[in-house]
């Protein structure tokens, strides 16, 4: 099965971090921005993601608003591949965060502060990447089974990272370092 990953386009969310910085967006539930509207505009009629048997999204709002700009036919939700959540962190800011004393270590100490870019630590009442990896691989395997020939899946960032992990074999590093560019497709072969 041809399997074809998208990541949803710019969001409100993408511009404070870049932008503002600092800001923990994890499952926060943002809309597209204007460029992240004409982003997801932009794969409409491309042959990656034309004639899908189905498209999968995220049940978040800036995935939907993405698949909705390009789908030619009904989407199916499944939160399986929403974003990783950070718990109590999502849609805050870490000036703010830094300020609650059972957080502080997240900022401070080095064991705790590459919550963002380590396999394996988490937030509090977050997921870590592993968490993640654990969450997709049954979304994943169930694919296997329903025959579909292509299958456009509609996620976010850490979730199509941990996608491709399961089915590329990619290690924990190359994992959390691959890049995934809005709206750009990553079609891989899951046999």
């Amino acid at each position: 099965m041809e399997l074809v990953f998208i990541r949803h386009g710019e969001s409100e969310a993408n511009v404070l971090q870049r932008d503002v910085g600092g800001f923990c967006c994890g499952r926060w539930d943002c809309a597209l921005t204007e460029a992240g509207r004409r982003q997801a505009e932009s794969l409409r009629g491309r042959a990656e993601v034309s004639g899908a048997d189905v498209i999968i999204c995220s049940p978040l709002r800036r995935t939907r608003e993405t698949a909705a700009a390009f789908a030619d036919k009904p989407v199916i939700y499944d939160a399986r591949i929403t974003e990783r959540t950070l718990g109590d962190f999502d849609g805050k800011w870490n000036r703010d965060l830094e300020k609650v004393p059972e957080y502080n270590k997240y900022f401070t100490d080095k064991n705790y502060m590459d919550f963002r870019g380590n396999f394996y630590i988490s937030t509090p009442n977050g997921e870590s990447y592993a968490d993640v990896v654990k969450r997709v691989t049954p979304f994943l395997h169930e694919l296997k089974t329903k025959g579909y020939k292509k299958t456009v899946v509609v996620s976010h960032v850490i979730a199509v990272r941990c996608m491709l992990k399961v089915v590329l074999g990619l290690p924990e590093e190359e994992t959390i370092k691959y890049k995934v560019k809005q709206c750009e497709p990553i079609t891989v072969t899951l046999t």
